[in-house]
């Protein structure tokens, strides 16, 4: 009788440790897939992230040529010199030049604007 009650008393214990054993094995589960969806997001953001660095990257150094083509006009040309010389032929060139870089500015003022208000 002893045995049976025993027997019965371990069956009972093991019965119930599998079936929260089984409960954990789900959690884990979820958890495990949950974790899974998180690192592909990363994934997929750090991708991001890194095609917007190379288009920056390559944009600055076409940003950086361009100001190095126009800072050598300014060492090969002494401006002072031929401004007080030719003020009709330096004048409405600085003038026309200076307009559209305040319009670039602008522009690219209102850009970052509509990107920051969206």
């Amino acid at each position: 009788m002893g045995v049976i009650l025993v027997m019965g008393l371990s069956g009972w214990f093991l019965y119930n440790k599998n079936i929260e054993l089984q409960r954990l094995n789900s959690a884990f589960g979820l958890r495990d897939a949950e974790q899974k969806q998180t690192i592909a997001t990363i994934k997929e953001s750090y991708e991001t992230q890194g095609k917007a660095l190379s288009e920056l990257t390559t944009k600055n150094a076409e940003i950086e040529g361009e100001m190095n083509r126009y800072l050598d006009i300014f060492r090969r040309h002494n401006l002072t010199k031929l401004a007080a010389a030719k003020p009709g032929l330096i004048e409405p060139r600085i003038n026309n030049a200076t307009k559209e870089v305040f319009d670039g500015i602008k522009n690219d003022s209102k850009l970052i604007s509509d990107l920051s208000s969206n």
